[in-house]
């Protein structure tokens, strides 16, 4: 019932005409690279950043929606979406660092799922200061190496597609990792997530730049958690891996008052596949 109010509330919001302002996109010049990004709201800024080999698309369900309280922020990570540029060595948080300046934003709460958890980590690390609130979904970690039999089984496969350039069949090895989970079939999911995560998968290949490096943070942020006394939450669907699972314990453990939240039925694309409990939970946490 809660879900059902909270879904016809929006729509009440959405329908008398309150709707965020204008959309604002751009390019940042990170090094050799241009940083596609999109804003829009006002208010407390919010960061979003997307999981590895998609783009800022997958967080359709959250940026317009969370505009009505905050100003919001998309953008697509090196070698993703419409970011271009050369060949180079960089540091997510590095670049993320750069984004905000040049935004004018000197503090931000910051949204990242699987790799993007990851960068949020490392930035909140490197610039406590410049962090008022982190939600993790799904999230990496620096220095945790999974090792879950689903991805060991799927190896070879991806990696003979690998060689091939045979794009289709690394898209399919992706979304049987990280779309459907160890426990699921691909008919056990919502097709158009699925073929969503597909699509974006399939552009950033198409334009994959093998050339372009990150450096990692060092030492990793593993051994650093208890460095980190932003607002955490961490939001995990129990259809995932394992290793996200023990991912989340070690970060609820190790990062004071940092809380979990587990949605059923819902794989490592969380965010995605339940989107009204998804949005319910970090809502609560954004603006309590």
């Amino acid at each position: 019932m809660k879900f059902l109010l909270y879904a016809g509330a929006v729509a009440l919001f959405f329908g008398a005409g309150m709707l965020p302002g204008p959309l604002k996109t751009g390019y940042v010049d990170v090094g050799q690279y241009s940083i596609y990004y999109e804003d829009i709201g006002s208010g407390e800024p919010l960061i979003l950043i997307h999981d590895g080999y998609l783009d800022r698309r997958m967080w359709d369900d959250q940026f317009d929606l969370f505009s009505r309280w905050s100003r919001v922020i998309r953008y697509d990570l090196r070698n993703h979406g419409l970011s271009h540029g050369q060949a180079d060595t960089f540091s997510y948080h590095q670049d993320l660092s750069r984004l905000m300046d040049a935004l004018g934003i000197q503090k931000a709460k910051i949204m990242g799922l699987s790799l993007g958890g990851s960068i949020a980590i490392d930035f909140v690390l490197m610039h406590p200061e410049r962090v008022s609130g982190l939600v993790l979904v799904s999230s990496t970690l620096g220095g945790y190496e999974l090792k879950d039999s689903a991805l060991k089984a799927i190896e070879p496969k991806f990696a003979d597609a690998m060689r091939r350039k045979d794009i289709n069949t690394c898209a399919e090895c992706f979304l049987r990792s990280w779309a459907d989970g160890p426990r699921r079939t691909p008919a056990q999911v919502d097709a158009s997530v699925r073929r969503k995560v597909g699509e974006m998968y399939k552009a950033t290949m198409h334009r994959w730049n093998e050339y372009t490096s990150p450096r990692p943070l060092d030492p990793p942020a593993l051994s650093r958690l208890t460095q980190i006394h932003t607002p955490t939450l961490f939001v995990l669907g129990d259809m995932d891996m394992p290793g996200i699972r023990d991912i989340a314990s070690l970060i609820c453990r190790d990062i004071p008052g940092a809380r979990k939240v587990t949605i059923k039925g819902a794989g490592h694309m969380v965010n995605m596949e339940k989107p009204e409990e998804f949005n319910e939970v970090v809502e609560e946490f954004l603006t309590r």
